[in-house]
């Protein structure tokens, strides 16, 4: 028998990840969209608003346009995005060419050259809100904001249990760092292959905003090849 999550939205299931069902629908007017169904205790609309931010802010960001979030059921509230044609990374990439794969990562350069053209002072999601933390996916928690680069790195380092690391990082921080960031820049946080659609050699989306927020530049390499462990050598 069908639960009350599977039940709250007809359509064909996209996928379905550890509560996060994405489900390919119609509005009334026939329009095909995708819609993320999610438990309302864990869902962020702030997830919404960086969509939007990063569909709207900067030209060519292939960004999900967000249509709406809507309460449905007792529990459960869903989001609402154009869904375009294509399919993930992951399930073409093997089949294509190197002169197809090398276009891909040109595109993506590209992409992530127009995430960097969009920055906040602050280290966060817009309007100052909180980020998902990667750190600990599967407790659904929270971390942020900060207003300094110096502010996250002493956040992180109090999640380090040594006293004896802490201290030997603290001072490796303070020069690592050599000056004080003022700019924190849009990073995806979960930038891997399933999130990546293709349709005819073209990128046509970069979907899964759930850990989308502005941080420092170098955090979009530290989430692709150390939190998340995405060895996508190619």
């Amino acid at each position: 028998m069908a639960t009350v999550y599977e039940k709250a939205v007809q359509g064909e299931e996209l996928s379905n990840d550890v509560g996060n069902r994405v489900i390919a629908s119609r509005t009334s007017g026939g329009c095909l969209v995708a819609v993320k169904v999610k438990d309302r205790r864990i869902f962020r609309r702030s997830e919404a608003d960086m969509m939007n931010y990063a569909s709207h802010h900067t030209a060519g960001i292939l960004a999900p346009h967000v249509l709406g979030c809507y309460d449905v059921e007792p529990q459960l509230t869903t989001m609402v995005s154009d869904l375009v044609p294509g399919l993930p990374l992951d399930t073409v990439r093997h089949n294509m060419n190197p002169e197809q794969q090398n276009s891909i990562k040109l595109q993506l350069k590209d992409q992530l050259r127009r995430f960097r053209e969009c920055a906040q002072t602050f280290i966060g999601r817009v309007n100052r809100q909180s980020i998902k933390n990667f750190f600990e996916r599967t407790r659904f928690a929270s971390m942020g904001p900060w207003d300094s680069e110096k502010e996250f790195d002493d956040w992180c380092l109090s999640r380090v249990k040594s006293p004896l690391a802490q201290l030997r990082w603290k001072h490796r921080l303070s020069k690592l760092r050599r000056k004080e960031s003022s700019e924190f820049v849009l990073t995806h946080g979960d930038l891997a292959a399933h999130n990546i659609m293709v349709k005819d050699g073209q990128i046509t989306e970069i979907i899964d905003c759930e850990y989308n927020g502005f941080f420092p530049k170098y955090m979009k390499y530290v989430c692709a090849m150390v939190i998340f462990e995405l060895n996508e050598s190619w």
